[in-house]
């Protein structure tokens, strides 16, 4: 029985081949772009979910009130937090801290080979418990070897990187920063696998914090803090258990006084996607942008399926007579809804295995372009599998349920003697599918719109700095333990500076200890008052600049003026450093205005507890030093022509002949540094960097909006193509009848097009809340404007009027004596 009832499904759909050709294509299209969105999200949503004991590990968040009306969330803590919330909450069965690294140079030690030396900033300062709580499995040694001074482990690839075919056990590696005092000694002691893709934390060193080389050191500086909870822990009553932790903690380590502070518990596997707080991780992802795009898969999915209910409705004329004859010779209801329910499941296999094969070979270049390694695998490939299997079960079902329920229902005595007219009950069905499939794609195309609209007003908007032709190279970092070496450096920076600046293709050079694009680490506390308490200091990120800078990177003065070299010279000798603050810092230091603020004094405290002097010579326009997804950054520039605190040169140079002025500038570098790394960029691609992740959210926001138009058009031709079946002898009688084939045409096009137009005015607000949910992810964002709507709306009209005319032109032009034979 069944073998005669999937012979008569492949025969029906082989007499019915192009509308099954359009139904097969539309599904598997659909298909294909689902299952390559929910890999993408998947992807997203798998980070950290990867090691063993995830759902139990949990970051410490602290939140801070230093002012009123102040709030600050912090994903960094203070280092000795964990350790008294572990003694103290039996809940808490295992701690462990993470403190990155500003960066500097790594470089090797007594090889066989060459010195390998790399500038580095994927390098974390942990304990032993960091291997025991997370799942970066050893290939080489022991995670106790974190417990010991002067240790690291490493992963495969950084040991290839620096030692190549040697073992790296036992070797030794240098950490250089000398703008932050840092010169470790470090022996390898362990080797692990490189860190997943999927990891938020990103490291290629794992370096003990018990380590010597500055006083102080990391076991002392705040980091990231994760504790492993026991199982079946009530999470929200342990959170309420710390608030009152924390109002007791001792104020010399976490709370200061005055400072409101509280600690709540943030789950690891929300940390890559729900996070947006101060000293983040980078690269994290956003939450948002995934259920969008969870939810283009799903009406990508919704308008393939839709195409297949609206053929297969407006094909129940043409099956009517199959029906009645069937029932005439005794086929039951039952037996009808089986072989119609079998017609859907085959088609939906096939569309399947079109789709599976569409997605092996659309992987690599997809992939590719949102940035998942190619080898990615699902952590549960089987229940993504019992998913797909899931989703085309169910779609077949219901695909295939109100055709079955429609076509088992005629009755044969109707259906032979031609009284079943136009079948009038299906008509409010198709033009409510008609409908929603273009509400679905003309919302998604005015988000389409609306994200390269505001991906190109980031990266043409005016930032307030020029940051283009300009070449940043990275300054050695080589530790300078005497005065000797520290003047010797500063000759060789002068040379350097000098010798690159006779260069032809060379307009300018300066020194920064930092470029915007990066985040600024070094934020020193603030005081108006010499005297005052350490609980009134204000932290503030602090750029130290050349007197080139302003002027090289085009920065506007709006109070105060620039400073020289001999002015800036002058006031060092008087002990008093220049500073200049920029529209934001001028707010947040409580300054009444930008000219209130020259002449005013602030106080820098170091770590030692000495005050340096600074004054406001000048006020900056705001500029962006980081993405436009950000509010302005509060700067702080110190002036000065000190090389020690520089780590990069910023030249701005012509753009012929680049290569041969690059190879000039590595020749004079290596040349004054040979123990350095030569590294450089573009200033401008550097920055634009920062888009990425929204760059690929529009790639595939753009691609799969126009599959779903495509995959709506598709089903739109087919249904014009049995309309005008349907009405081959009316369209005959008015020809006859003197109708022109524009006024055919008219006749066959307005009924779709209606619906259509319908469709863009209820897509209108839906697509409006959407475009307002996500841009509010950006501080600096593009108006909503009425061409994001009216332009998708012309262009969905346009294709729309395109796909019916095509069909309708070809049945208007058609011979009526042809279409009155038809009988």
């Amino acid at each position: 029985m069944f073998y005669h009832s999937l012979k008569i499904a492949f025969r029906t759909l082989w007499r019915h081949k192009f509308v099954a050709g359009i139904n097969l294509f539309g599904l598997a299209l659909g298909m294909a772009a689902c299952l390559l969105i929910l890999q993408y999200t998947s992807f997203e949503w798998s980070y950290d979910r990867f090691h063993v004991n995830s759902n139990q590990i949990y970051r410490l968040l602290l939140e801070k009130n230093p002012a009123e009306g102040l709030t600050e969330k912090s994903a960094k803590t203070e280092p000795e937090l964990g350790t008294a919330l572990k003694a103290s909450f039996p809940e808490i069965k295992e701690v462990t801290r993470a403190t990155p690294w500003i960066g500097g140079v790594v470089s090797t030690v007594g090889t066989n080979g060459p010195q390998q030396a790399f500038n580095e900033s994927n390098l974390l300062f942990v304990d032993a418990a960091f291997l025991r709580l997370f799942s970066f499995p050893l290939i080489k040694g022991s995670a106790a070897a974190l417990d010991e001074p002067n240790t690291v482990i490493i992963t495969e690839q950084t040991a290839k990187k620096y030692f190549g075919e040697q073992n790296p056990l036992g070797k030794t590696l240098t950490l250089d920063n000398h703008n932050q005092g840092h010169h470790f000694k470090v022996t390898v002691r362990g080797i692990c696998r490189d860190v997943p893709a999927n990891s938020h934390l990103k490291f290629k060193f794992l370096v003990s914090r018990h380590v010597t080389g500055q006083e102080g050191g990391p076991h002392t500086w705040a980091g990231y803090t994760y504790v492993l909870i026991a199982p079946k822990t009530n999470v929200n009553a342990l959170e309420t258990q710390l608030h009152r932790f924390m109002q007791k903690y001792p104020g010399n380590q976490t709370g200061n006084q005055g400072n409101k502070q509280i600690l709540s518990l943030q789950p690891l596997t929300s940390i890559h996607l729900y996070s947006n707080l101060a000293d983040e991780v980078p690269g994290s992802g956003n939450g948002k942008t995934i259920w969008f795009l969870t939810v283009i898969a799903g009406f990508i999915l919704l308008i393939a399926y839709v195409n297949y209910i609206n053929l297969a409705t407006a094909q129940a004329t043409e099956r009517a007579k199959e029906v009645g004859i069937r029932k005439v010779l005794g086929s039951q209801r039952s037996h009808l809804i089986r072989q119609f329910f079998l017609e859907s499941f085959l088609l939906n296999l096939l569309s399947a295995a079109f789709a599976l094969a569409l997605v092996q070979v659309g992987w690599p270049w997809f992939s590719q372009v949102v940035g998942i390694p190619s080898s990615f695998s699902l952590e549960h490939p089987y229940l993504f599998g019992g998913a797909f299997l899931g989703i085309l079960t169910v779609g077949a079902l219901l695909s295939g349920l109100y055709p079955a329920l429609v076509l088992s229902a005629y009755q044969p005595v109707q259906v032979l003697k031609g009284k079943l007219g136009q079948l009038k009950q299906g008509i409010t069905l198709r033009q409510s599918l008609v409908v929603f499939q273009f509400v679905a794609s003309v919302s998604l195309m005015t988000g389409t719109f609306t994200v390269y609209r505001q991906l190109q007003y980031m990266r043409s908007k005016d930032l307030g700095i020029d940051i283009t032709q300009t070449l940043i190279i990275a300054a050695p970092q080589a530790r300078r333990e005497t005065l000797e070496q520290e003047l010797a450096f500063y000759q060789k920076s002068s040379i350097f500076k000098t010798e690159i600046s006779r260069y032809p293709g060379i307009s300018g050079v300066t020194l920064t200890s930092n470029v915007p694009g990066i985040a600024i680490d070094w934020a020193p506390r603030y005081f108006s008052n010499a005297n005052a308490p350490n609980s009134a200091a204000v932290n503030r990120p602090t750029m130290a600049v050349g007197p080139e800078f302003i002027d090289q990177f085009n920065l506007t003065v709006i109070a105060g003026d620039k400073i020289s070299s001999e002015k800036a010279k002058q006031m060092t000798a008087r002990e008093v450093a220049p500073i200049m603050l920029n529209e934001a810092a001028v707010r947040a230091c409580g300054f009444a205005s930008p000219e209130k603020a020259i002449g005013q004094t602030l106080f820098m405290r170091n770590g030692s507890g000495k005050n340096f002097k600074n004054e406001v010579v000048g006020v900056l326009r705001d500029f962006h030093q980081r993405s436009l997804k950000e509010a302005y950054t509060p700067l702080i520039f110190l002036i000065s022509e000190d090389a020690s605190s520089i780590t990069h040169y910023a030249l701005k140079v012509n753009s012929s002949d680049l290569s041969h002025t690059i190879a000039q500038i590595e020749n004079t570098y290596r040349s004054l540094f040979p123990d350095s790394p030569f590294e450089h960029f573009f200033l401008d691609e550097f920055f634009n960097q920062q888009y990425q992740t929204d760059q690929q959210f529009g790639y595939i926001f753009g691609l799969f909006t126009g599959l779903a138009i495509f995959v709506a058009c598709l089903g739109l031709f087919g249904l014009c193509l049995f309309t005008i079946t349907q009405r081959t002898k009316e369209i005959g009688v008015r020809k006859v009848l003197g109708a022109s084939v524009a006024n055919i045409v008219s006749l066959l096009s307005r009924d779709f097009l209606k619906l259509v137009l319908v469709a863009n005015v209820l897509a209108w607000p839906l697509a409006y809340w959407g475009m307002q949910t996500w841009l509010q992810n950006y501080s600096f964002r593009i108006p909503i404007s009425a061409w994001l709507f009216v332009v998708p709306t012309l262009l969905v009209l346009g294709l729309a009027l395109l796909t019916v005319s095509f069909q309708a032109i070809k049945a208007a032009i058609a011979n009526p004596v042809e279409a009155l034979r038809n009988e």
